[in-house]
């Protein structure tokens, strides 16, 4: 997949099969209202966890993983710029590729009683010590 195609209006959904769901583009940047990694189904949708930031300190260095757009010309912070890969199949999964040869793979997955996001580090530098993140409401 090309990096115009991950930087478009790709999106995806995941549904929990009781009228809830998680939702966003390829980019990692919510673009519509109803983009969250958890939005509860029923009589009203209510977004309850709209998204997060995410990064990884490597070699005292820290890198996004997370993309936020604040305004049409702010956005901060830019893992886009660490995104080399997504997947919605099975579920969806992003890949980054940090300056020093560490990979990540950040996971999306689903179910009726949870929804999980995942980080693993497929290709570890010698020099990677954590992954850190947080959530934002």
């Amino acid at each position: 997949m090309g990096k115009e195609v991950i930087e478009g209006s790709l999106e995806w959904i995941e549904p929990d099969g009781n009228g809830g769901f998680a939702s966003g583009t390829a980019g990692g940047v919510r673009t519509r209202r109803y983009h969250a990694l958890l939005l509860a189904g029923g009589t009203e949708r209510v977004v309850l966890v709209n998204g997060f930031e995410a990064w990884i300190d490597v070699g005292g260095a820290t890198f996004p993983l997370s993309t936020q757009r604040y305004a049409p010309d702010v956005t901060y912070p830019r893992g886009i710029d660490h995104l080399v890969a997504f997947t919605s199949d099975p579920w969806p999964r992003w890949t980054f590729a940090l300056p020093d040869g560490t990979v990540i793979a950040h996971e999306v997955a689903v179910s009726l009683q949870v929804t999980v996001c995942a980080w693993r580090r497929i290709a570890v530098s010698r020099r990677s010590r954590s992954l850190s993140g947080c959530t934002s409401p």
